[in-house]
């Protein structure tokens, strides 16, 4: 037999191999037919035909169901619709059509006529495996189609897509995939964008781009319509996501982005044609985990002017335009508080200027806010409502700023609209049906990926690989009220993320207010007693502002831990012991208050920087536990501290700072610095302290046991025999520090764990040095600080016994203001240790040698910057 005979014979036997594995597939009680209401039938007359067991009877039915919803995706959402998510028990029914007239009354419900066709059936006493009965059904249900689907028609008959696995990462946001990553990284190669076009009221989906490869996500649609930016990683290793550009009629590409090494992702258009997207490329990772960070960027058309309009502490992600011409976003924010709750929204002007919080920045409730959208014509937006250690999967959620910006007040769940608690929970709304990515076409009506049979927990615990959600997801027409319409699905992958392929309006363009020739912005605060930040506070206490600048890590090595009202964590590099900073301050300098409680004051630009309310001696009354950040150039003003943002602002008056003009920061005592105990306070220890307390085997017995469960000791008569406030290096095996006598016996630390055996390299044998923040001697707030606001005077050096015991006097140590500022400082800034990332620390040669190669990373991407902006100056004609 030659081989075109073999050709030839291969080709007439296929359609039958074909047909014979589909067969093999198919459950053995499916009996497919032309239509659904005739499958239906036939599939369950085959059921009741083998006599069953009860429970062969219930999975078969389960697979029986499964295929009938890849075979008729639409029928089969409109029976769990009508008929509830145990309509495959109908499979089983018998004796009435009490089901089908249920289901008949329910579509009846949104039509006008059809009652008397429904009647007419039930006076015949027709049987219930009489076709008649789904058949009306199914022609009820296309004439409710096409009412609900009125808007869909009208306004976006094209909509954009992509169809990707729903990664499961350990934390909402680690959806980077970075081909360097430190640690956790997540891509699953096989993804589509495509387009569906809507042919009356079904849809026919084409695709546009696919790669069996690679990863594609995050479609966003030009104003005009035509074109699609969207992300795109076409390896694990020999790429990363970067922005690309389709032009849909020719379906053209281009790329935008590019540099192995740094992710680049979730692309929104700017009203100038500018873009703004999330990007690893600031080189950090998070505080209380091993993965990288991404901060919103931006660039033009064509991948120039590329710079950083974020400058934060750990994600900040999905960017959006509203149609007034903001960007909002969702940033994860927990400066010296818990780090699990705090994923608010945040809003700010394209070029970066007025970041500020939008909503639930200081809530428990929504764990997290994200894919949020403006409502086209509202104040309002739709979002998802989800959890910290979860996937991006949640509740549908409406935002209304107007009736409140925390809890619940203005955050209610949707589809359908009903009473909305203000929950503590971690990994929220994972329960039941799921949704994702909405897209609001007005105040009622959306389109948004939607799973309406939710999670199989059970099929993730045994699935390979296991960062995937075992969810099947659809792009779905959802009201407000909670009727929907399956607009497209794929039974082999998630469909998600519709943008509609259709001109709208363009936002106002908002004159971009950054100079870039600058290097300073100016805060302007009107009274710092509006508001209740101070709440209490006699006017005149407070007498200056700190500002203090974050600086963040570039790698992860080493970790200890903490624990307060705000949860627990892992922190990772650490710079305090657990419970102390999360992150490496600097102290800028101090701002002026005025009698009128106004203050008007320039700090650098780009910089993250959060205040504390002084009083005269330099002590904290009250600590924002969050930051900001201006560009250059840019006066951000403010009324008080905490204000009401819904509340009128009070009249403008000519206050003091005003008059005076923005002042430079006053200097504490030397130029700005991370502040390091052993540079700031150590030295004051050897002057005033250690003749006395120098005993080095006191101490380690001290911070050997936890000082919440230490007896009681009577006074020593030799002094010196109590502890050590010497400089003398303790090593902490885990956290990779050397800490020291005077750090840990000041912060009453104590082993977070032990070592079954003592390591040899450490001479406790302790690790995980946790501070006791709630002590008496040195109090803080913790690390683990509850995330909504603290009132003044909570904890810190007007709390700390060490600083009433010194000021009073102790043994004939008096200290100069200098000495006692900076002891307070150090309280209030949650007891640092180091001043920067690399001070004290136990790496090996190795862990140096990597720290200093995603530091440099950094650096190389910060040249690249400063180059893009001299650029922009140029073509700005700022020179």
């Amino acid at each position: 037999m030659n081989l075109a005979t073999i050709w030839t014979t291969y080709l007439w036997l296929l359609p039958g191999l074909v047909a014979s594995i589909i067969a093999a597939d198919t459950p053995a009680f499916y009996s497919k037919r032309a239509t659904w209401p005739e499958t239906m039938l036939a599939s369950r007359a085959a059921l009741k035909a083998a006599v069953l067991p009860v429970k062969k009877q219930k999975d078969e039915m389960a697979v029986v169901w499964e295929q009938v919803e890849r075979d008729f995706p639409v029928e089969w959402d409109w029976a769990i619709q009508d008929g509830g998510l145990d309509f495959p028990t109908w499979f089983a029914a018998d004796g009435n059509a009490d089901a089908e007239k249920k289901m008949i009354a329910r579509a009846l419900e949104e039509l006008g006529a059809g009652r008397e066709e429904l009647d007419a059936l039930c006076r015949c006493n027709a049987p219930p495996d009489d076709p008649r009965w789904l058949s009306l059904y199914i022609k009820f249900c296309e004439q409710r189609r096409a009412i609900r689907l009125k808007t869909v028609l009208a306004q976006s008959p094209k909509i954009v897509f992509t169809k990707h696995q729903t990664i499961r990462p350990s934390f909402f946001a680690y959806t980077e995939g970075q081909s360097d990553a430190q640690a956790e990284r997540h891509f699953h190669p096989g993804s589509s964008l495509c387009l569906l076009e809507m042919d009356g009221t079904r849809a026919k989906a084409r695709t546009l781009l696919e790669d069996p490869t690679g990863a594609i996500r995050d479609p966003a649609v030009s104003y005009d319509g035509r074109r699609v930016l969207f992300a795109w990683k076409k390896s694990l290793n020999e790429d990363d996501y970067h922005l690309y550009e389709m032009d849909v009629a020719t379906r053209r590409i281009r790329q935008i982005t590019s540099g192995l090494g740094f992710a680049d992702y979730e692309p929104c258009y700017l009203p100038n044609g500018d873009i703004v997207f999330s990007s690893t490329r600031c080189v950090q990772t998070v505080d209380c985990f091993t993965t990288e960070v991404s901060n919103l960027y931006t660039c033009d058309k064509d991948g120039r002017y590329l710079r950083r309009l974020g400058f934060d502490q750990v994600h900040t992600v999905y960017p959006a335009m509203t149609d007034d011409g903001r960007v909002t976003y969702t940033r994860w924010d927990y400066n010296d508080r818990g780090q699990v709750f705090p994923q608010g929204l945040f809003q700010m002007n394209p070029d970066g200027t007025a970041q500020a919080a939008l909503y639930g920045n200081n809530s428990w409730f929504p764990t997290t806010i994200a894919h949020a959208r403006g409502i086209p014509g509202s104040q309002k937006l739709v979002a998802i409502f989800c959890g910290h250690h979860s996937p991006q999967t949640g509740k549908l959620g409406l935002i209304d700023p107007s009736k409140g910006r925390e809890e619940n007040s203005g955050a209610q769940l949707i589809a359908p609209a009903r009473e909305t608690k203000a929950e503590r929970i971690d990994s929220y709304g994972q329960q039941g049906e799921l949704f994702q990515y909405p897209y609001p076409l007005n105040e009622t009506e959306f389109l948004v990926t939607y799973a309406p049979l939710g999670r199989d927990f059970e099929k993730e615990k045994r699935s390979q690989p296991r960062d995937i959600v075992a969810a099947r997801f659809g792009i779905y027409y959802m009201t407000l009220d909670g009727r929907r319409e399956l607009i497209v699905s794929d039974p082999n992958l998630p469909c998600n993320q519709p943008f509609p392929l259709a001109a709208r309006p363009k936002p106002a363009l908002r004159p971009s207010l950054v100079d870039y020739r600058k290097t300073t912005g100016s805060y302007y605060m009107q009274d710092i007693h509006a508001g209740p930040g101070l709440e209490g506070v006699p006017r005149g206490t407070i007498k200056k502002l700190r500002v203090v600048a974050i600086d963040f890590r570039a790698a992860v090595i080493g970790g200890n831990g903490s624990g307060g009202p705000g949860g627990a964590a892992f922190i990772s590099t650490p710079i305090a012991i657990g419970n102390g900073a999360w992150d490496a301050k600097i102290v800028l300098g101090d701002a002026k208050v005025y009698d009128d409680g106004s203050a008007f004051f320039t700090v650098p630009a780009r910089t993250p920087v959060y205040f504390q309310a002084l009083d005269e001696k330099g002590r904290a009354v009250q600590t924002m536990r969050s930051w900001s950040t201006l560009q250059p150039g840019e006066n951000q003003s403010c009324v008080g501290c905490h204000e009401n943002k819904n509340a009128a602002p009070p009249p403008q008056r000519s206050t003091i700072a005003l008059k005076a003009g923005a002042q430079a920061l006053e200097p504490f005592y030397g130029s700005p610095r991370g502040f390091s105990f052993a540079k700031e306070i150590q030295p004051i220890l050897d002057r005033k302290c250690v003749s006395c307390h120098n005993d080095r085997e006191a101490a380690a017995k001290l911070f050997s046991a936890d000082p919440r469960k230490r007896p009681a000791a009577s006074a020593p008569a030799d002094p010196k025999k109590v502890f050590s406030l010497l400089g003398a290096p303790v090593l902490d095996a885990v956290a990779k520090r050397n800490w020291s006598d005077a750090y840990l016996v000041l912060t009453q630390s104590y082993p977070d764990e032990r070592r079954k055996k003592k390591p040899a390299d450490s001479e406790c044998g302790c690790e995980r040095f946790r501070g006791w923040f709630e002590g008496r001697l040195v109090n803080w707030a913790g690390s683990q600080s509850v995330v909504s606001m603290l009132p003044p005077y909570f904890a810190g050096s007007t709390k700390s016994e060490l600083v009433a015991m010194l000021e009073r006097g102790h043994r004939g140590v008096t200290l100069t203001r200098e000495e006692m500022e900076k002891l307070c400082a150090w309280i209030d800034l949650f007891v640092p240790f180091c001043g920067d990332y690399k001070e004290a620390h136990a790496w090996t040669e190795q862990e140096l040698a990597r720290y200093d190669h995603y530091y440099e990373k950094r650096r190389r991407m910060e040249a690249v910057e400063r180059a893009n902006i001299e650029e922009f100056i140029a073509r700005e004609g700022m020179k």
